[in-house]
């Protein structure tokens, strides 16, 4: 907060590079043991001298040290505390949607339960389309994300292009209802409708995707590519 009160400054920002990848790939044999490649589809500088708090001309500051600093711990308090608000708030707006999705299992084995209702079409089979998407294992661990590459996957649903799970839990069927573009849906896919016992991206003794692994995702199903 001192810094806040006493000085000012400015920050460039630095850009940020992610590893280019995409959902892995439904062939995972071909898959590298490399996480940026598993696939779905086949600086701030600082004033360097203290300045007068609003000061109206070069004689006589319109503060002095005491009132400053009372201006700048109020300011740098109320402001803190506003921030902590905002934060706690979103964390439980979060923690609410999270709580209301409760996974139905269909009689195929895979979980799904909406946390946006789409408003749009619904996707039709053998249509290239494109969804967003969060990849984590059983652990919570994150192995894949469009999001990070700022990217949405496209593929054509339906016809083998990805995994059973993707398929079914976009395209709808066997109790799972079909998405509507705009939608957003987790889906918890079982080892068969995943990877299998196989799992993805093995190599030198590991595994990205380990057999066996029951997967999570959050989709967001955008609409026709």
């Amino acid at each position: 907060m001192s810094s806040l009160a006493f000085s000012l400054g400015y920050c460039i920002p630095r850009k940020l590079r992610t590893s280019s990848g995409r959902l892995f790939a439904s062939n995972v044999n071909n898959i590298a043991a490399d996480e940026s490649r598993i696939k779905i589809l086949s600086h701030c500088h600082e004033s360097s001298s203290p300045q007068p708090v609003l000061q109206l001309n070069g004689n006589s500051p319109l503060l002095g040290r005491r009132e400053a600093i009372g201006f700048g711990f109020g300011f740098g308090f109320g402001f803190g505390f506003g921030l902590l608000d905002v934060l706690l708030q979103s964390q439980t707006s979060a923690a609410a949607e999270t709580a209301l999705c409760e996974l139905t299992v269909a009689p195929s084995g895979l979980a799904f339960c909406d946390k946006v209702v789409g408003t749009g079409p619904e996707a039709v089979k053998g249509q290239l389309i494109k969804a967003h998407y969060v990849g984590k294992l059983e652990s919570g661990k994150v192995f894949d994300s469009s999001y990070n590459r700022g990217k949405p996957l496209t593929f054509r649903i339906g016809v083998g292009e990805v995994i059973k799970g993707w398929d079914q839990g976009i395209l709808g069927g066997d109790g799972v209802p079909p998405m509507l573009a705009g939608g957003k849906r987790t889906l918890k896919l079982p080892p068969e409708l995943g990877y299998g016992m196989r799992g993805a991206g093995c190599g030198g003794g590991s595994c990205i995707i380990p057999p066996g692994s029951v997967l999570l995702f959050d989709v967001e199903f955008i609409g026709k590519a």
